[in-house]
């Protein structure tokens, strides 16, 4: 399967994201693009974005790039750290491999929003299976 169309599959069938309008744009060997137009309901009581929405959108462009090989990859650990607060009216997070070797492999994600400040620094682990993703 090619990058396309991971990412056509990705989007597809991913109800959470799909619930949470996280939306994967753009996906190449090893690397991934998510967007998330902020919604009222992604606001946390002090005016900016949940964090929860955050972590959403990067671990979706983790997960993304993970698996633009074909095969399916798991997450193993995210580790996330919020450095500032995350305001509208978009949010994008860009994945990126940083190693792989057999079935381990470590991403960056980073997240940032309109202005392109970036509000969220996300180191990722995925265990890559052998399962192809049409197979899923």
């Amino acid at each position: 399967m090619d990058c396309d169309g991971v990412k056509a599959l990705l989007n597809e069938r991913n109800g959470f994201g799909a619930f949470t309008g996280v939306e994967i744009t753009d996906v190449s060997p090893g690397a991934a693009s998510c967007r998330l137009d902020i919604r009222p309901e992604h606001m946390n009581p002090f005016g900016t974005v949940n964090a929860a929405a955050v972590y959403t959108l990067a671990e979706t462009a983790f997960g993304a790039a993970a698996n633009s090989y074909g095969r399916a990859a798991l997450a193993v650990n995210l580790s996330i750290a919020y450095l500032k607060p995350a305001k509208g009216p978009r949010l994008i997070a860009h994945a990126e491999e940083l190693s792989a070797g057999g079935r381990m492999a470590t991403y960056s994600v980073k997240v940032l929003d309109a202005e392109g400040v970036l509000v969220a620094d996300v180191q990722a682990m995925g265990y890559r299976t052998k399962t192809a993703l049409e197979d899923l």
